[in-house]
C-alpha cells in the first residue's frame, strides 16, 4: 500500500475511534433517569410524523410568511431525505448498536437500515434553519431543539456522533440551496 493510502487509513482508524468514545459518552456515561425518559421523546421531533405535521399546521393556520416558510420546510425535508437515503444505500455503515457492546437503546423493534447520516438530525435542521430564516426571533429555539434530535440519536443508541454532525450539516446546507433557489 502506497503511503497516501496508509495515512488515510490511519486518519480513518483516529476518527472511527473518536467518534465511539463520544458514543460511549452520551450513551452510557451521561445515562440518568432523567434523560432515558426524555431522550427518547425529543428524537421524535426530527422524525417524519411531527415535521410534516408542523409544516402543514404551519401552512394552513400561518399568514403569507408561514406559507412559504412551510412549504420550503416540506421542499427541504423531503428533498434532503432523498440525499439521507441515497447515502445510507451508498455508506454501509452499520449502526452503534449492531457493532458495539452494551449499547443502550430504548425501543424492542430496532432499525434495520443504516446509520450514516442521521435522517432525524437531517429533518430535525432542515425545519430549525428554514424557520429561522423567516422568523429569526425563533432561531435559538429551533436550532436548540434540532441539536436536542441530534443529541437523542446517540443517547438512543441510533447514530455515532458523526452521522448526526453529517446530518445537520446536510439539513441546514439543503435548507439555504432550498431558499436560495426559490
Amino acid at each position: 500500500m502506497y503511503q497516501g493510502g496508509l495515512f488515510l487509513k490511519g486518519l480513518l482508524n483516529y476518527l472511527y475511534q473518536k467518534d465511539t468514545k463520544v458514543f460511549v459518552y452520551f450513551n452510557k456515561k451521561m445515562r440518568c433517569r432523567i434523560l432515558d425518559f426524555i431522550m427518547p421523546r425529543i428524537t421524535h421531533l426530527g422524525g417524519a410524523i411531527f415535521t410534516m405535521l408542523l409544516c402543514f399546521i404551519l401552512y394552513v393556520s400561518g399568514h403569507k410568511d408561514a406559507k412559504i416558510a412551510a412549504t420550503e420546510a416540506f421542499i427541504t425535508i423531503t428533498g434532503s431525505q432523498g440525499i439521507v437515503q441515497l447515502f445510507k444505500r451508498r455508506i454501509y455503515r452499520k449502526r452503534p448498536y449492531m457493532v458495539l457492546p452494551e449499547v443502550n437503546t430504548f425501543w424492542s423493534k430496532l432499525l434495520k437500515d443504516y446509520s450514516f447520516p442521521s435522517g432525524h438530525t437531517t429533518a430535525g435542521f432542515s425545519l430549525a434553519a428554514i424557520i429561522a430564516m423567516y422568523f429569526p426571533a425563533y432561531s435559538l429555539i429551533t436550532y436548540s431543539l434540532a441539536a436536542m434530535v441530534g443529541i437523542s440519536r446517540v443517547y438512543t443508541g441510533m447514530h455515532y456522533p458523526s452521522d448526526v454532525l453529517s446530518g445537520a450539516f446536510l439539513g441546514t446546507a439543503f435548507a439555504f440551496l432550498t431558499h436560495a433557489l426559490l
